[in-house]
């Protein structure tokens, strides 16, 4: 164990000693009438997992009012859904600025409090203390005394989100996506495809969240010469953020049927991949909008079997993963077989 490690996990067995005291477990859980999630994490692929759960507490009883922790980073993604009535704001990494965010959430008397991420900080068991809910639902939290109720199973986290609301007495869950929608971003990708003559096309993804996710300059290369000639009559949207934009653009020079949006936005994303025929991605939030829509994928994973348990692609479309064991690079254009390609 290195000294970072071992500090941290040293920082995380103190605060739970001081932090963590147990709260009684009370019946409101069955008929809660405000339910709170912790959605500081910010992560779109979480989001699109979890969409489903917001409409289904309203579909359930629309007087439940559902409250939000996020950040303004963040608040994008839920600030477009109509479904949750009210957002918190928390700075990340600021102890001073949970504790005025816990003490404000302690006067709204929450009922029940979702958070079903795996890792918890000592600011966030601060926080979850403050707010002093009546009820707390976690993740593999079992040997936590201020979660009242713990799921332990590895299961998909649709899974596990649905099971956290059954736990609230919220019955009858539908697991399928929310997709978010921008109006302006739906009008801008439109009029792309349009102007540049675009159908029938397959969306690819080349960089995921974190380093061992990106694919380099030169298989970039390799994947965009095996793609053409393999499918020469297809046409091809490369997925885009702005810091990348200007390298897609050089790389692909001379590909008559490959374009790239100069994306801004996730709602950029989603809708080139809505209007797309299938994806090819080596990053999860991608794969889960494109499950959202019930796209074909190609997928690729790090060979880990409990991530993948929690966040494989759960498409009933058809589906194909390649694993790599420690970076996405070791992966050949070759391992997608042509008979895959849409």
């Amino acid at each position: 164990m290195n000294i970072k490690l071992m500090l941290q996990t040293i920082r995380l067995t103190i605060g739970k000693l001081i932090l963590d005291k147990k709260t009684p477990k009370n019946s409101t859980a069955l008929s809660p009438k405000k339910i709170l999630f912790l959605r500081q994490d910010g992560k779109i692929g979480d989001y699109i997992v979890s969409s489903f759960i917001f409409r289904e507490i309203k579909k359930f009883n629309s007087e439940i009012k559902i409250g939000v922790v996020c950040t303004t980073k963040d608040a994008y993604l839920f600030k477009q859904n109509p479904h949750i009535d009210q957002l918190y704001f928390v700075k990340k990494r600021s102890i001073l600025d949970y504790i005025k965010s816990g003490l404000v959430l302690a006067k709204e008397k929450y009922d029940v409090v979702i958070d079903p991420t795996l890792a918890i900080k000592n600011r966030d068991l601060l926080l979850l203390r403050l707010i002093n809910a009546k009820n707390y639902i976690g993740y593999k939290k079992s040997n936590y005394k201020i979660f009242t109720h713990s799921l332990e199973n590895d299961e998909h986290f649709s899974k596990i989100y649905q099971q956290s609301l059954e736990l609230a007495g919220i019955t009858n869950v539908d697991t399928t996506y929310d997709i978010p929608y921008d109006e302006k971003s739906a009008v801008e990708i439109h009029n792309f495809l349009q102007e540049n003559n675009i159908s029938n096309y397959i969306t690819v993804n080349f960089f995921g969240a974190y380093r061992a996710k990106k694919v380099n300059n030169e298989n970039i290369k390799r994947y965009l010469r095996y793609l053409t000639e393999t499918k020469k009559d297809k046409q091809f949207i490369l997925l885009s953020y702005p810091e990348v934009t200007p390298l897609l653009k050089e790389l692909t020079q001379g590909y008559k049927n490959i374009y790239i949006h100069y994306t801004t936005t996730i709602f950029h994303t989603i809708e080139l991949i809505r209007h797309s025929v299938q994806l090819i991605s080596t990053d999860t939030s991608t794969v889960h909008i494109a499950s959202g829509f019930n796209k074909p994928i190609i997928a690729m994973y790090k060979k880990d079997p409990i991530a993948f348990k929690h966040w494989n692609p759960n498409c009933s479309n058809e589906t194909h993963i390649l694993f790599y064991k420690e970076n996405i690079n070791e992966l050949n254009p070759e391992e997608i077989k042509a008979e895959w390609l849409n």
